[in-house]
């Protein structure tokens, strides 16, 4: 490929099959086209030390992330994916986009799909882009997703995961867009499921971190409501049944420490050379959910979604009032990034993602 310029690679279903085929090739990154047994195409990115395996025309899901050969996603899930089942049959991917006319877990109150409709729909249109100008993000896999229902909402929805050359860490840039005249009510919530380590500690730079200004909806942790500290340490031996979930509200109680404050920082120490990070603008995700589950059977460390609200469905978040409102004909980006580094280099890592921001 010649430099200076962006390459636009248009996806469609008939490029891919069972047999794995080689789409383009750059100077250190390379892209397959595959698919699962279940029928669902399967986008392989390689490039530095890591491998992504995208699925467009599902949800435009991130299923897997590899760095140096291990998967970077939580055990004890979904091994495929599928077309065709709810969110819990076919929970199993890395990234997965949650919302928009509704996210979290309906209550008797709700209607709604766990999680919203986006888990489950497929994009009208797939696509990389390559921008040999972008030396730290050159490849980005874009989707867009259309919604159409009258009298209720009309949206476009148009996510973009940008990869570093290292292959190590991401950057998203989500655009939601209101297609009608009438607002348009939005929930969004990033479900980024880490694997859960041999052992670690968690850090959230807010303030206060204390009982008042987290929320706990799960309390499996002895005590935890009162003392949140005891959320932080991470170790195998700890059982997490089903789960243990929590939330930072950005906007009002746990004020984000890091840089200026519009963005909200977490990591997640385990061993030596590994520190793994989210960051997100809190701009419109002015939330920050924790979930963590571990059992003989499963494990998973959610330790940082990005949200514009808490998971409790749509009734109960209404009442808190965290649904966002778009106005007729106006869009909005959601942005986060998150990546694995070394404990000496992450916050250069962070750096360089935030650069990618605007």
């Amino acid at each position: 490929m010649k430099n200076n310029q962006k390459i636009v690679l248009k996806l469609n279903r008939e490029i891919f099959s069972s047999t794995r085929k080689p789409l383009i090739e750059g100077l250190n990154f390379s892209i397959e086209a595959d698919r699962y047994n279940s029928g669902v195409e399967a986008l392989r990115l390689k490039i530095g030390e890591g491998e992504v395996v995208w699925l467009p025309f599902l949800a435009g899901e991130v299923w897997d992330w590899s760095v140096r050969g291990v998967s970077q996603k939580f055990d004890g899930f979904v091994p495929e994916p599928a077309y065709g089942l709810d969110f819990l049959r076919n929970y199993g991917a890395f990234l997965i986009h949650c919302g928009l006319l509704s996210m979290g877990n309906p209550t008797a109150e709700d209607s709604h799909p766990q999680h919203g409709e986006l888990p489950t729909s497929i994009p009208k249109s797939a696509w990389v882009e390559i921008d040999n100008d972008n030396e730290e993000f050159p490849v980005a896999l874009c989707c867009s997703f259309k919604l159409y229902i009258p009298f209720e909402a009309a949206y476009t929805f148009t996510p973009k995961i940008f990869i570093n050359k290292s292959g190590t860490n991401m950057v998203v840039k989500a655009q939601i867009e209101n297609n009608f005249f009438a607002p348009l009510n939005y929930q969004y919530l990033a479900h980024i499921n880490f694997h859960y380590p041999q052992m670690g500690r968690l850090n959230y730079m807010v303030k206060p971190f204390d009982s008042d200004s987290v929320e706990f909806l799960e309390k499996v942790i002895p005590g935890v409501d009162k003392d949140p500290s005891r959320l932080l340490p991470l170790s195998k031996k700890m059982i997490y049944d089903p789960e243990e979930v929590a939330i930072f509200d950005h906007a009002n109680k746990a004020k984000s420490t890091f840089g200026d404050g519009r963005y909200a920082l977490t990591t997640m120490e385990s061993g030596k050379e590994a520190l793994y990070w989210v960051v997100s603008d809190t701009k419109v995700l002015d939330h920050t959910v924790t979930w963590i589950t571990q059992t003989p059977d499963r494990s998973a460390c959610g330790f940082a979604l990005p949200a514009t609200g808490g998971p409790t469905g749509l009734a109960n978040e209404t009442r808190k009032g965290t649904i966002k409102q778009l106005a007729g004909k106006e869009s909005v980006t959601l942005w986060y990034a998150f990546g694995a580094s070394t404990p000496e280099a992450y916050l250069k890592e962070v750096t360089k993602a935030l650069t990618q921001s605007e």
